[in-house]
This record gives C-alpha cells, sequence and structure tokens, in this order.
C-alpha cells in the first residue's frame, strides 16, 4: 500500500474526531448559555457570571523523549531505541490542547507530533524486517509519531461548590471562601474521564549497504482515566499572580488495530499573571505498547512541558 493511501486511511479516523469534539462543544456552550440566560431574581449575578461554560487554549513546548523497544517483521531483533538506535534524544516539539468547560463537564482535544532520527552502528547481529545485518552495521533510523486525543470529563466530587464546609458557604462575601470579587479562593475537582486517542507511527530503518524497512500504522485507544484539579485565586494573597491552578490527569486503555494498550499522564502547573492569561509549567507522558504484522513498539514519549494558556 503506498504512503499516501496509508495516510489517507489515517485520516478518515482523525478528522470525523475532530469535527464531533467541535460540534459537542459548540452544542454545550450554546445549551448552557441558554439556561442561564434568563436567571431567576433571587440568583446572584457573580454567581451566573462564574457558572458561564468557559474556554481555554493551551500552546506550549514538549521536550519529549523517545523511549522503548522496536522490533519489525518475522523473528525480528528486539532493539532498544536508545542504546542500539540512538533515538532518545531530547526533541522540543509543539503540543497543544484546547478545553471547553461548562458546569461539571470538560470537554478537550488535544495533539502532538513529534520525529526523532538517529545514527548508530549495531553492536551485534540483527534482523530488521526480514533483513539481516552484521554486528558493526550503520543504521539509519527515523520514528515519527503523531496523536490527537478527545477527552471528555465530569466532575464527581466538588466539596467547595457543593458547600460542605460552612466556611465555604458562598452566600456570604464578607467571609468565607470568596474572594472580593467573588471568586472562590479554593476550589477542588476531582473528576472521572473517558477519552479516544489516535496514534499514527511511522518508521523507516535504512540499514547502510543491505536495504531499507519502513512500516506506517495508526491504532485507536479509547480509555478511562481520573482526575485532580486545585485553583487557588490569590490576587489577595500574593498580589503579583491572579490564580494558580494545579491539575493531575491519568487514563489508561487498550489500543485496537493490534496493539495491547496505552497509557497518559499530564501533570500541569497554571500561573495566570492577569485572570485569562497564564504561564504553565508540568510534565506529560505518552506511554504505548503497539503491534501490528509482526512488528511491535513498547514504548513511548515523555518529557516536561512549557507554555501559555489564555482563557475566553
Amino acid at each position: 500500500m503506498s504512503t499516501h493511501l496509508r495516510h489517507f486511511d489515517s485520516s478518515r479516523f482523525v478528522l470525523p474526531l475532530v469535527f464531533s469534539l467541535a460540534i459537542l462543544a459548540s452544542t454545550a456552550v450554546a445549551q448552557s448559555a441558554e439556561s442561564g440566560s434568563e436567571p431567576p431574581l433571587d440568583v446572584d449575578a457573580l454567581s451566573v457570571l462564574a457558572g458561564r461554560p468557559v474556554l481555554d487554549v493551551t500552546l506550549g513546548v514538549w521536550f519529549s523523549r523517545l523511549e522503548g523497544t522496536i522490533n519489525i517483521g518475522p523473528d525480528g531483533t528486539k532493539l532498544d531505541a536508545g542504546n542500539d538506535l540512538s533515538l532518545d534524544d531530547s526533541h522540543a516539539i509543539f503540543n497543544g490542547e484546547a478545553r471547553v468547560e461548562s458546569g461539571r463537564w470538560e470537554f478537550l482535544l488535544g495533539g502532538y507530533v513529534m520525529n526523532s532520527n538517529g545514527n548508530a552502528t549495531l553492536n551485534g547481529p540483527a534482523r530488521i524486517g526480514g533483513l539481516f545485518a552484521r554486528a558493526g552495521t550503520a543504521v539509519d533510523s527515523s520514528v515519527n509519531v503523531w496523536s490527537i486525543t478527545s477527552e471528555v470529563a465530569y466532575s464527581i466530587f466538588t466539596p467547595f461548590r457543593n458547600r460542605r464546609f460552612a466556611w465555604s458557604d458562598p452566600v456570604d462575601r464578607s467571609k468565607g471562601n470568596r474572594t472580593s470579587d467573588g471568586r472562590r479562593i479554593i476550589d477542588l475537582r476531582f473528576e472521572a474521564l473517558f477519552g479516544t486517542r489516535f496514534i499514527n507511527l511511522e518508521q523507516e530503518y535504512d540499514l547502510v549497504g543491505i536495504g531499507t524497512v519502513d512500516t506506517n500504522n495508526t491504532w485507536v485507544s479509547p480509555y478511562l482515566g481520573v482526575g485532580i484539579e486545585v485553583d487557588w485565586n490569590a490576587r489577595e494573597t500574593l498580589g503579583f499572580l491572579d490564580r494558580i491552578s494545579f491539575d493531575v490527569t491519568a487514563g489508561w486503555g487498550p489500543a485496537f488495530g493490534g496493539g495491547n494498550s496505552s497509557l497518559t499522564i499530564r501533570v500541569d502547573g497554571a500561573f495566570y499573571v492577569t485572570r485569562d492569561l497564564a504561564v504553565t509549567l508540568g510534565y506529560r507522558l505518552n506511554d504505548f505498547n503497539l503491534s501490528r504484522d509482526e512488528t511491535a513498539f513498547d514504548g513511548g514519549l515523555q518529557g516536561l512541558f512549557a507554555g501559555v494558556r489564555y482563557t475566553w
């Protein structure tokens, strides 16, 4: 199958996902806006504004490192991405996410593209994609990974919003868990989430003087997970920051199409210099165990993340 046709097959999965999530997020925003457009007279105006749909976009650089083991073809030799193929250099790649929050619901869409190249000499004999290479054979390697993730999360436990503590009562703004402008000083959420990750893995290995082996496959991995988010409105305490938010998310699920599983972990700290603009620092892990047509890749990407976030 040609490279163009393989990429076309991948697009058949990705494009419907993007359009579906966009429609779902737009519907949630419209419904929430409609329900809150004419609040009862006894509802506080600040509470209505605080509950409006929120869109935030995070754009940043992921300092990712490719790790794992690779074997290609029948009786392929298991090779380490770092020690054997020199593919584990850290790369600064683009990573972007868009999130819509409406009430207890969150809808997220994100993705990344990474290309890693390596030049190495085999320490021992190896069989790659049906080709046999002796020890000392030079190998030029290229691994390209792109991934798109959609996610839906629901806040199952929000103790401060539920007013389970007397000091968090939002009615009396002269005391309790409220700033002078009506925002919660502390907000805590525990979430359950469902997501779907599309992973495309394209590999090419040039055994100098012997031949070239290449593969290109896409997997779909639905996953379940949990998350916790803590927000601290710090303007009246620190002065130089408006808000600090910490968010930890983890999800795991099977990989369909010949794969075994995928694991996603996100850790973020967002430091808002204004009500709308934040600097984010964190960590990302996308680990996967994928196989198809006697080709397997057990590893993934991990590394620190830095970016900016803007909220509407």
